[in-house]
């Protein structure tokens, strides 16, 4: 008998895609037209999207959202790291034409997030506080900026999610209780806290209790092994993890955020296997410890 069959609420699956082509070095499963992601990633059991890009207005969010409602797929996010990778847009920036204009591309990001009905990821766009003896002052601006773009949302009906980074990346907002400070302190009700494994890994020394911590703002999660690599492949605990997100009860999106190793199809194959796997063991664990 399934997990379903035995009335447990299952975890929902998503895969991190690109709508063209970009480097395999980033962690992006899949890449190329929304036809040939929903095929792929549908046929493999997947439930959602997520989509990284740079300069969202040049596609077709009605018809990409048409072509995932006829796959029964949803989109659930729009990572916007390539913005600072290939436009060099940062809400960090000493330069304030750079930070006005991360600033405007996110709000384009939320527009076409509107008419696609997913959310938004502000995660490495905001780099790194280049003078730490002028924190606050960069701090002011991340700030400001987050509260700009959540109150701009905000009667768009999209959410902006918070993503922990590795210190190496950004060097603020590296913990998951620092995201959840930042977002609670924040006091946009349309702001929430989106965990990432890979940086968890290397920036959180108690993984349970954070989940405890970020349980009332944990919106988004995605999945990524050491090395980026796809769940299983590296040394995460991903079994704790689902325990943690049974746990607390979570109701969003797990998406796998991994590079394309081997390939992009064992990547996604391998990923969902791993992870629906481990979650029945949780499950059957947890029901066995009702029995005792």
């Amino acid at each position: 008998m399934t997990n379903q069959g035995r009335g447990l609420r299952m975890l929902k699956y998503g895969i991190a895609c690109s709508l063209n082509e970009t480097s395999t070095r980033s962690p992006i499963v899949l890449r190329g037209p929304i036809e040939k992601l929903c095929e792929e990633a549908s046929s493999l059991g997947y439930q959602g999207l997520e989509i990284q890009l740079a300069d969202p207005m040049q596609y077709d969010w009605k018809q990409i959202k048409k072509v995932c409602s006829d796959y029964h797929l949803e989109l659930t996010a729009f990572a916007t790291g390539r913005e600072l990778s290939e436009n060099g847009l940062c809400l960090l920036s000493d330069d304030a034409a750079v930070r006005r204009a991360a600033i405007q591309r996110l709000k384009e990001h939320i527009d076409c997030a509107q008419i696609a009905g997913c959310q938004v990821i502000v995660g490495s766009m905001r780099k790194h506080i280049p003078d730490q003896s002028q924190r606050e002052k960069y701090l002011g601006y991340h700030r400001d900026a987050v509260a700009e773009l959540a109150d701009y949302a905000k009667d768009k009906n999209v959410r902006i999610w918070i993503e922990n980074i590795l210190s190496f990346i950004s060097n603020f907002l590296n913990t998951m209780r620092e995201v959840q400070d930042f977002v609670v302190d924040l006091g946009r009700d349309n702001v929430g806290v989106h965990l990432d494994t890979y940086s968890m890994n290397m920036e959180d020394n108690d993984i349970e209790g954070a989940y405890r911590y970020c349980a009332s703002r944990l919106e988004y999660v995605h999945f990524s092994d050491t090395a980026r690599f796809y769940p299983g492949a590296g040394n995460v605990d991903f079994k704790s993890h689902i325990r943690c997100l049974k746990e607390i009860d979570y109701q969003g999106f797990v998406t796998v955020e991994v590079k394309p190793f081997p390939s992009e199809a064992e990547a996604a194959r391998r990923s969902i296997n791993y992870m629906k796997a481990l979650e029945c063991v949780v499950d059957i664990e947890n029901e066995a410890k009702k029995l005792r």
